[in-house]
């Protein structure tokens, strides 16, 4: 989730640049990162030998890991149908069974709870419009700084739940959702970035930058009066939570017109 968009040109040039980034991902409010990345390619139009406008457009990758949530372990049959304490169908999740944990002559111990993970990855098409400032440290060589906006629409992503109690069968070890179908989830997010990086004699620049969302990726849940709130974090598609996104990448950036270099 980075971009930067540096490189040398001749005054008033321009040059067009692909570039890739790696780093982690999360969100504000998240209790854990995922893997961020994004590839893009952009155009870099220089009004001085020290400001340069460097919009790009591309694919990225981002995400955050929910909090964990203990579940009760609930009862079905082979066909997933739910059952009630006397292992009879029920159609009342209110009459559905808590499964016990069973010594060797098979009398019930303990109620036995899962731990429920959600890790969410989302991909978009974002548009990047970055500033570009150059500070000359010999011939060919610059510290370039990194600051702008940037905009992005959802176009795929999913959420991966392990150890659901409330599943049946294999669910109750993993499944996958849709993240942009899920109740809540915003498809469209805009935000600021900022970095830093090191223009090399040659066509390549690297950057640190950072990327910071203004808007909410999703719709935080409300829990109905009543309600028991472990329960609501299990049952809400994002466990209760709102929260604006942030990504942390390195990001290596390649001109491919390499005959036009900034005048030293």
């Amino acid at each position: 989730m980075a971009l930067p968009l540096c490189f040398g040109l001749q005054a008033s040039a321009q040059s067009i640049f692909v570039k890739a980034a790696g780093g982690l991902g999360s969100q504000w409010g998240a209790s854990g990162s995922v893997g961020a990345a994004k590839i893009a390619l952009g155009y870099e139009y220089e009004f001085s030998q020290v400001i340069a406008i460097a919009p790009s457009i591309g694919f990225t990758t981002r995400g955050w890991q929910a909090a964990d949530v203990q579940t009760p372990d609930m009862s079905f049959d082979a066909d997933g149908n739910m059952l009630d304490a006397d292992g009879r169908i029920t159609l009342n999740p209110a009459e559905q069974a808590q499964r016990f944990m069973t010594d060797a002559d098979g009398r019930p111990l303990a109620p036995l709870y899962s731990m429920m993970h959600r890790t969410y990855t989302t991909n978009y098409v974002q548009l990047d419009i970055p500033l570009n400032c150059y500070f000359r440290t010999g011939e060919h060589r610059y510290v370039v700084a990194t600051a702008g906006v940037w905009g992005a629409v959802g176009v795929a992503g999913k959420r991966k739940t392990e150890g659901d109690g409330f599943a049946a069968g294999g669910r109750k070890i993993k499944y996958t959702d849709k993240v942009f179908s899920l109740d809540g989830a915003r498809r469209f997010d805009v935000g600021l970035k900022a970095g830093v990086g090191y223009q090399f004699p040659s066509s390549l620049t690297l950057n640190v930058e950072g990327e910071f969302g203004l808007l909410p990726t999703n719709q935080k849940g409300v829990r109905p009066e009543g309600t028991d709130p472990m329960l609501f974090l299990a049952k809400d598609p994002f466990a209760g939570k709102s929260g604006r996104s942030y990504a942390v990448s390195i990001t290596v950036a390649y001109r491919l017109n390499k005959s036009r270099w900034r005048e030293d």
